[in-house]
């Protein structure tokens, strides 16, 4: 089972390096390598069912035939439909998924409320397939220099507002501290949900709005704030305290994102948020 999701973490990273050439007009993506040898741990660990197998290869399908029909007019209809599956997945809404406990009922300090995680492999191959297909990314070393200042503005702010504010209101409160599992929970939440969240709300839907209304100047705050507010939507089950935290940080990821065009400044926007919180703050919040 660590095999399985060690490959699915490796397969979201090697998003970025150049695909391998198998001749002269053939290539081939490290990520989809590893991610073939992923799947194929998860049946044999048990991780995955064949209906999971089916979905996943139903996602793909998906993608690729939004890749085939760009500028044609069937295009957003396998956008669509491919945005939904991914959806789906991320809500472990789709059978044959039986993601591990990575921890259970834990505690980062004594004054910390206990919570659970898990490692998802439908949510994390949601993610990886949006920022495979529709996330547009950075395609050179020198490109990531563009978004330092934009991340850390925004990152600056976002924590700023809502840890400040969750702090205020009593939530959370200042608790510096590198649990044993620190490793293992950052890079989680990085791979498996920072760039799953963020390819899906930034990605796929902003980057989409935002080409549907490039011609509505006035209009060009609009995809920004719907993907802030589903963004917050999606995490309601907090209340309705951590629900407008959530959507205070989500502006700033949108943020991010409407400067650069480009998904790495979201997804570290929101992975640098979650680490301080993780790192300096209660986490998850303060027990009553």
């Amino acid at each position: 089972m660590l095999i399985t999701f060690a490959l699915l973490g490796a397969s979201i990273a090697s998003v970025w390096l150049p695909s391998w050439p198998l001749g002269q007009r053939v290539t081939i993506a490290p990520w989809a390598v590893l991610y073939v040898a992923a799947t194929l741990a998860g049946q044999a660990s048990g991780v995955l069912a064949w209906p999971a197998v089916v979905a996943l290869s139903a996602l793909a399908a998906l993608c690729l035939g939004a890749r085939h029909h760009v500028g044609h007019r069937g295009a957003w209809a396998w956008t669509l439909a491919a945005g939904a599956m991914s959806l789906a997945l991320a809500l472990h809404a789709l059978p044959g998924f039986h993601n591990p406990k990575v921890l259970d009922a834990v505690r980062t300090s004594p004054q910390a409320t206990a919570f659970t995680l898990y490692a998802n492999f439908d949510k994390a191959s949601a993610g990886l397939f949006l920022l495979v297909f529709f996330a547009p990314r950075l395609h050179s070393p020198g490109a990531w220099r563009a978004l330092v200042r934009p991340t850390l503005l925004a990152f600056s702010v976002a924590s700023a507002i809502t840890l400040g504010a969750a702090w205020a209101t009593g939530h959370v409160q200042p608790d510096v501290k590198v649990p044993a599992f620190a490793a293992g929970f950052l890079a989680i939440n990085l791979l498996f949900t920072c760039v799953a969240e963020e390819a899906f709300f930034r990605g796929w839907l902003q980057e989409r709005l935002t080409r549907v209304l490039a011609s509505r100047a006035r209009m060009a705050w609009m995809p920004a704030l719907v993907s802030a507010a589903l963004f917050a939507l999606a995490h309601a089950g907090g209340g309705p305290l951590y629900t407008a935290l959530v959507g205070m940080a989500g502006l700033a990821y949108a943020w991010a994102y409407a400067q650069t065009r480009r998904i790495e400044a979201a997804i570290l926007t929101h992975f640098l948020v979650n680490a301080t919180h993780f790192l300096l703050f209660t986490y998850p919040m303060r027990s009553v």
